[in-house]
């Protein structure tokens, strides 16, 4: 599971996405760059949900099976970096602030 206890670390990851998938960073920067905050907001927030969601259903096949499928650890990985992406272009647009994150508990899921 994906778990924050830092600031440093949400910059360290928004840093890494923006390296390991630049284009899926650009489009998402292009496409926010059409939104205003509450729709950058509502998309964050889709992309955190399906990034659970897709970690559950990993866990869940790796409990189960022993193993995750294929699809299953793709699909995780995938919206993993579409939240850490969505979270850069939030943070970007001064969406997302450190003491917001620290009101809960630190995790994202």
């Amino acid at each position: 599971m994906f778990q924050l206890s830092s600031f440093e670390e949400i910059a360290g990851v928004a840093h890494g996405i923006e390296v390991l998938n630049p284009n899926l960073v650009a489009r998402i920067r292009r496409a926010a760059d059409q939104l205003n905050p509450h729709e950058i907001a509502a998309y964050l927030a889709d992309a955190i949900t399906e990034a659970a969601d897709a970690a559950h259903i990993r866990s869940f096949e790796e409990a189960q099976f022993g193993e995750a499928s294929a699809d299953a650890i793709v699909d995780c990985e995938y919206h993993d970096e579409l939240a850490a992406a969505w979270s850069l272009v939030a943070a970007e647009h001064q969406l997302v602030s450190p003491d917001l994150l620290f009101t809960f508990d630190g995790s994202v899921h």
